[in-house]
């Protein structure tokens, strides 16, 4: 059973082990699937649950046999409770007056003990940070199996393994932004990554902690995705990216931004030069240290990042910072935005 963060480990290691206990079934408190299109959602009520399946009140009488996707969440307003929403598949096991009953399609090698706590706890109060973590580490597994079909239980418990909690938990934040992110986009149910990409994706972002840089991973891991899930075109811009800071992040960020306000959005159009001033600077990455500043400036210059590089001939106080992106840097930019 996990109760606590520090049970995490133990039920990632135990993934792949078959439970044979019998499941429990209840009538849930305040839980409601949905079910349908993205663009046009229904809502079910749970009259039934376990960690084998629900049963769903609905008009809906899809076929025996039929895998649909069912979004489990709290009742009330989305803004409030989207933190602990869960998509999961579910097969058509049988038809009633009042609905349907669905048996949960789970990835394989997903231990059940681990997805019955879930399950239990899917409608108790969310305000405990144990729930709350116990919510967002399922999501991220079941995310990443959706989007590599070829995962295996051996490389969750690999990634597992390697990431203590703090990393961990940056590793989770950095795939729910991916999934948010995906879901914009109208294919998104079509879109799969490559294993191995992925991995590396949320391994090199766990270092960081900063909300910015976590947006910026989960954006790469977004541009990653394909309808086959094979492209490994971005492992240039994962060593890229695992080498700039947040502070560099934060400097390209703003560069980029004001390159692309200023181009007509011609093809193979060249930005204009971007400069701005020491407290422009300053209200961009929070230091008030010119040569400190100067130094991150240089770096993104020799990652080639930017165009030009800082001119530290002279220890004068500078009126003005030139951050023009180069071409790499607006394709970083690019792909860091889920393009």
């Amino acid at each position: 059973m996990v109760n606590t963060t520090k049970d995490w480990k133990f039920a990632i290691r135990t993934l792949g082990y078959p439970q044979q206990e019998r499941a429990v079934r209840r009538t849930p408190f305040g839980l409601v699937a949905m079910h349908g299109s993205v663009t046009a959602p229904k809502l079910g009520r749970i009259k039934i649950i376990s960690k084998n399946g629900i049963f769903l009140q609905t008009e809906e009488r899809w076929p025996i046999g039929e895998v649909i996707s069912v979004s489990l969440q709290r009742e009330g307003p989305q803004e409030i409770h989207s933190e602990f929403e869960i998509d999961v598949q579910a097969r058509v096991a049988s038809h009633g007056k009042d609905g349907v009953g669905l048996g949960f399609v789970l990835p394989k090698g997903l231990n059940k003990n681990f997805w019955d706590v879930v399950i239990r706890n899917a409608d108790a109060r969310p305000e405990t940070e144990e729930i709350s973590f116990l919510f967002r580490v399922i999501r991220t597994i079941l995310f990443v199996c959706r989007l590599c079909s070829s995962i295996t239980p051996e490389d969750i418990q690999s990634l597992g393994k390697e990431l203590d909690e703090t990393r961990t938990r940056s590793a989770i934040e950095i795939a729910l932004k991916a999934e948010m992110l995906l879901a914009q986009l109208p294919d998104a149910d079509d879109m799969h990554a490559h294993p191995e990409i992925v991995a590396s994706i949320l391994r090199n972002g766990s270092w960081s902690s900063d909300n910015s840089m976590q947006q910026l991973w989960a954006g790469l891991l977004v541009s990653s995705c394909t309808a086959d899930g094979t492209n490994e075109s971005n492992r240039d811009f994962i060593e890229l990216l695992v080498q700039v800071t947040e502070t560099q992040a934060r400097i390209l960020v703003a560069g980029c931004r004001k390159a692309r306000e200023s181009m007509s959005g011609v093809e193979g159009e060249r930005s204009k030069e971007i400069i701005i001033t020491p407290e422009e600077m300053i209200q961009i990455t929070g230091m008030y240290d010119a040569y400190r500043i100067a130094t991150e400036v240089s770096y993104l210059f020799n990652f080639g990042l930017l165009e030009k590089v800082f001119d530290f001939t002279t220890y004068t106080p500078k009126e003005k910072f030139d951050i023009t992106p180069s071409k790499l840097g607006l394709e970083l930019f690019k792909i860091c935005r889920g393009r």
